[in-house]
């Protein structure tokens, strides 16, 4: 099945179609700009089922926050908008079991890779603060966990502790400082999640993927809304803050390998 043939299982007419190309710098989807001769251009995504393995659920918590959001926002504010497939469900399944899914593209915007001045963070950090804003009274019970322990620093170090043991790439004998600098931190890593089992910081509905690049911004560099709504389940909102600092406050881009960049 082609691109094309893809789109018009959304109710896009193919002789509409002027334009299809890949777009953008994400790592996760194949994603593809459509362009059309009518006054609305898409975005079409090739769901990557290694990553997200119940896509039909994934989009059920998109549909569920963007349903949300839609009541909540201000009149003039915009937000991700997905299409429809012609049965009804906003995904697609090909003849090759792959997922595809289609949002409206949002015109005169733009994404950054990495922060490049106070006022790009200032903006994002902006947009993300209203994201929590606009959801703060929407219960995370009723979201699904897609991405089961993501965000689970207890995990994490399991699994660190694991790959410590197992040294499949007969390495550890040669970083026992870096080895030394993680665990002398565990006390200070685990302290949000020790706090949040005692009750004393409340679970919220959270992005839980608070990079750059998952802020849209028009042309006078002023953000329009968070994109890329897959992680979206029930978190701490200090891990949201910290992972907008990881992002924000790298010099290059997080997948950079010269480190003198970094």
């Amino acid at each position: 099945m082609t691109l094309v043939n893809i789109c018009t299982e959304f109710n896009i007419d193919k002789k509409q179609i002027v334009s299809l190309q890949p777009y953008g710098s994400g790592h996760i989807h194949d994603t593809y700009r459509v362009e059309t001769r009518e006054n609305v251009d898409y975005i079409l995504q090739k769901i990557n089922r290694g990553i997200f393995a119940d896509v039909p659920l994934m989009q059920k918590n998109i549909e569920k926050i963007i349903d949300h959001l839609m009541k909540r926002k201000s009149a003039n504010q915009q937000l991700p908008e997905m299409l429809l497939a012609k049965d009804g469900l906003s995904y697609f399944q090909d003849e090759n079991e792959e997922y595809w899914r289609m949002f409206v593209f949002i015109k005169g915007t733009k994404t950054y890779d990495c922060v490049s001045s106070p006022e790009i963070a200032y903006e994002a950090g902006s947009a993300f603060g209203n994201f929590q804003r606009l959801l703060q009274d929407f219960d995370p019970a009723f979201l699904a966990d897609t991405l089961p322990r993501f965000h689970d620093i207890s995990y994490r170090l399991e699994l660190f502790d694991n790959a410590i043991q197992n040294d499949l790439a007969k390495r550890v004998s040669e970083i026992p400082g870096e080895i030394d600098f993680i665990r002398s931190r565990i006390g200070r890593m685990t302290r949000v999640l020790n706090l949040g089992q005692k009750g004393r910081i409340p679970l919220r509905v959270t992005h839980n993927d608070t990079k750059i690049n998952n802020v849209l911004f028009d042309e006078h560099d002023k953000a329009v809304c968070v994109i890329d709504l897959d992680t979206v389940m029930s978190g701490y909102i200090h891990y949201d803050f910290g992972d907008a600092i990881r992002t924000g406050a790298a010099s290059a881009e997080e997948d950079e390998r010269d480190l003198e960049k970094m």
